[in-house]
């Protein structure tokens, strides 16, 4: 069982969009589970190995229960399966609805689904597809199902405007350590693979930035934004007071 299940689509998406959220949420004491799709080995820099230690090591930086790898086919997410050969969005729906029915999840976190890289923009209609998908009996009923309260989209090459906030600004410190954990996609002169967008010098201060910019209209230091279809539902108004 977990509180929240967080999808990205490679080994250090999460880290980047909403690594602040889910050090947030696991020191509050919610159990948490991350959960890449591909083991990112499409990627300009560094090594399957090396990718599948950093994940483990930023897990842990974020203090999150656990961290699994559905060992999708990066950057061909939309097309196949390299194991099997079957439609891979077929494949990714079933998989993210047993993991949904498996953990009964209340909150679900997942890419945008719109930006410059398509596997994000994947993920992103994945999760949604399959969050509705995990709630209806007559579909793959051999487990019982289940359907979380909310899915809420984090933000990484585009940014778009924000359905809400969250104050990361106590955990600030926990979401970079755990994005320099994947050092071999971060800037480092000793490296002989191409530079990306990662990989420049100023990149962990563009992101940086980045929460700041949303901190600073929140009226607190770092802050991560979130798109959720139609407006959040709150119980008590009193919850949204800092």
């Amino acid at each position: 069982m977990a509180d929240v299940l967080a999808f990205g689509a490679h080994p250090d998406d999460l880290e980047i969009g909403c690594g602040g959220t889910l050090a947030l949420l696991a020191k509050q004491g919610r159990e948490v589970v991350m959960v890449d799709f591909t083991r990112g080995e499409m990627g300009t820099r560094g090594t399957v190995e090396e990718r599948r230690a950093e994940a483990a090591a930023a897990a842990r930086a974020l203090g999150v229960a656990a961290r699994v790898n559905l060992e999708l086919a990066d950057g061909f997410l939309p097309f196949r399966d390299p194991a099997s050969g079957l439609a891979s969005r077929e494949l990714a729906v079933a998989r993210v609805v047993d993991l949904i029915r498996d953990h009964r999840p209340r909150l679900l976190l997942a890419n945008f689904p719109s930006d410059a890289h398509p596997d994000h923009v994947i993920v992103g209609e994945v999760v949604k597809q399959a969050r509705y998908l995990a709630g209806l009996k007559k579909w793959r009923d051999a487990k019982e199902r289940w359907r979380p309260d909310l899915l809420l989209h984090y933000f990484e090459h585009e940014q778009h405007a924000p359905t809400c906030v969250v104050d990361v600004s106590s955990v600030f410190e926990q979401k970079l350590a755990a994005i320099r954990c994947h050092k071999s996609q971060l800037h480092d002169p000793a490296r002989k693979e191409p530079q990306t967008a990662l990989s420049r010098p100023d990149f962990l201060e563009r992101r940086a930035a980045r929460d700041r910019f949303f901190g600073a209209q929140a009226g607190v230091d770092y802050a991560e934004p979130f798109f959720t279809q139609g407006p959040p539902k709150v119980a008590d108004p009193m919850s949204l007071l800092p």
